[in-house]
């Protein structure tokens, strides 16, 4: 008998590649290993493949290996197998924690490079001697391309790729720049052909008044509404958004090299690196540059791992003005914080709901306690709030008299008519199967007396028939008698099925009202749930909800209604509800 084995792959590289050790080929190889060690002759071999692409091997929050340990701990793998040691981990005290954990749960580890093998003290040893380097190894390629940032900042040059708005590149005269040289592993200095920032004149004088406004309005929200309503876009042509206007404020690539800017990265503990062609002297004839600002995800480094330098190009916002910018956005950012941790801007269909007219979110806004001391708010549509009424004037929702009328309807309409609660009920009153089984009995034993009338007929006819034919006679009792056999055993096998089915459809039956009953007494206690039940319990039924005004139609997963009922659900007699409140614009 087979032995069964269950074996993982995991496979990972950093970048995206079709060569060398590339996720299939690594996959490729493992499964070579497998082949070569693990005879099908002796073994029945159930293989999973876990693959990472695009991540570091500096920490193990990556997806699937994330999901290898899940499935580990659940049930453990006999041996876990990978091309080389670092895929795993370069770090020692993540690869130590897996060692450790594969161990306890007898799941061997194979490295088909380094031909490790964890089943043996001294493949033990090996492997976390192999992982120290592994690590040392990572943190000298880290020191190295900080390094090589370095040589390169002081060039102030451009390294490539979409230039920021207000700029394009250009190209300069061989240079002389640091770069890795792959025979000696070490940096050298290389004459090139280098790019450099030059400012585009007409996106220079959005740029200008992008800084200029947001000081006079005072937030990314007024400055959002005023280019809006002005019609100022981005480069392509788009609306600019908050997001995108905080990225053009935060970029030192458009303040000159002045005594201000100087003093500010200073006192943020920033070195400003610049070269001895007199943009060493902060006079303001140059523009700022930062590299190392996003890490491999685009995802911003803090101030600190910035490398910031004097560029060749110029500036045209002042360090004193820039540096305002940073005060106000870092002054704004704590009142945005409070404010998004308020809990009242949370309701059942907040993250639910979306505009009739635009498709947008829908968000909660509070407006005013009525007279019973509750508060009201209304779900006011996100594009329109905020573009106020410029791209969207659709009618709020009251969002009380949503919440609260929806679970009714939930329960009454929508509920009854989905396809699994009609299935629930079918199977908890009656079950067809046992009808037609019941059916087919019938039919067999009548057909087993018609039977059993013929085989008695036959046995009369022999007293008076003539004795050459009684061979033919006794051939017809023959296929009489086993046609009866036949139907005595269909009968009988029916019967057991019958009564097995009985069995089972009692248990079927009372689970189906036990669940029924759960779904009903649901509702019956929906507001004793807190919010993040009542949001799952709404998230399950609903496939889309979109509101304006006194109307909202809602889609459910899997509901047989009527368009009717569907469409329409009128929530207020009053058309067109204004929540009055000033900052949502309705």
């Amino acid at each position: 008998m087979k032995k069964k084995l269950r074996i993982a792959i995991y496979s990972r590289k950093s970048k995206y590649s079709d060569k060398g050790d590339s996720i299939g080929n690594q996959i490729e190889l493992a499964k070579e290993y497998i082949k070569k060690n693990y005879s099908e002759n002796k073994y029945e071999i159930e293989i999973t493949v876990f693959e990472d692409e695009g991540f570091s091997g500096g920490n193990i929050e990556r997806p699937q290996f994330k999901r290898f340990l899940e499935k580990e701990k659940e049930n453990p793998y006999d041996i876990l197998i990978s091309y080389r040691l670092d895929r795993i981990s370069r770090n020692i005290a993540d690869f130590s924690s897996l060692m450790k954990q594969l161990n306890q749960l007898n799941t061997s580890f194979v490295s088909i490079k380094e031909q490790f093998d964890t089943t043996t003290p001294m493949g033990r040893a090996m492997m976390y001697i192999a992982s120290v380097f592994a690590q040392l190894e990572r943190e000298v390629i880290a020191e190295r391309i900080r390094d090589n940032m370095l040589e390169l900042a002081k060039t102030g040059r451009w390294l490539g790729g979409d230039t920021p708005l207000g700029f394009a590149s250009e190209k300069v005269e061989i240079m002389q720049i640091a770069e890795e040289s792959i025979s000696t592993n070490t940096i050298e200095k290389k004459n090139k052909k280098a790019y450099k920032l030059k400012v585009n004149e007409e996106e220079k004088q959005t740029v200008q008044l992008i800084f200029r406004k947001y000081l006079e309005r005072k937030s990314l929200a007024g400055l959002e509404h005023y280019l809006l309503k002005n019609k100022v876009y981005t480069r392509k042509g788009k609306e600019f958004r908050k997001y995108s206007l905080k990225n053009i404020l935060t970029n030192p690539v458009y303040s000159q090299n002045d005594n201000d800017i100087l003093a500010y990265f200073r006192n943020k503990g920033q070195n400003i690196y610049a070269e001895q062609d007199g943009r060493q002297k902060f006079d303001g004839g140059y523009g700022m540059i930062a590299y190392n600002k996003t890490d491999s995800h685009k995802k911003d480094r803090p101030l600190k791992d910035w490398i910031i330098a004097v560029g060749l190009h110029k500036g045209y916002v002042t360090g004193k003005e820039w540096v305002q910018v940073q005060e106000l956005l870092e002054k704004n950012k704590d009142k945005s914080y409070r404010a998004s941790v308020n809990p009242t801007n949370e309701t059942i269909f907040s993250g639910i709901l979306r505009c009739k007219k635009c498709g947008s979110k829908m968000i909660p806004k509070s407006n005013r306690k009525n007279k019973d001391g509750i508060s009201t708010y209304y779900y006011v549509c996100r594009e329109k709030e905020r573009t106020r009424r410029i791209n969207c004037n659709s009618h709020n929702v009251k969002g009380n008299e949503l919440d609260n009328n929806f679970i009714k309807i939930l329960k009454d309409i929508f509920v009854p008519n989905l396809a699994v609660y009609q299935e629930l009920k079918n199977m908890a009153l009656h079950n067809n199967e046992k009808e037609d089984i019941t059916a087919e009995m019938d039919r067999l034993k009548k057909e087993y007396e018609k039977n059993e009338k013929q085989i008695k007929d036959l046995a009369q006819k022999v007293k008076y028939i003539d004795i050459s034919v009684i061979d033919i006679i006794n051939q017809e009792l023959i296929q009489a008698k086993n046609k009866k056999r036949e139907l005595e055993n269909k009968i009988e096998l029916l019967e057991n099925l019958k009564s097995e089915n009985k069995k089972m459809n009692t248990k079927l039956s009372k689970g189906a009202k036990y669940i029924l009953s759960i779904i009903d007494n649901c509702f019956d206690i929906f507001e004793k749930f807190d919010l993040k039940s009542k949001k799952d319990i709404i998230n399950l039924l609903i496939e889309s909800a979109y509101g304006e005004g006194d109307t909202i139609e809602i889609n459910l997963v899997n509901t047989k209604i009527t368009e009717n009922q569907k469409k329409s659900i009128l929530l207020s007699s009053e058309k067109g509800s204004r929540c009055g409140h000033d900052s949502c614009a309705c």
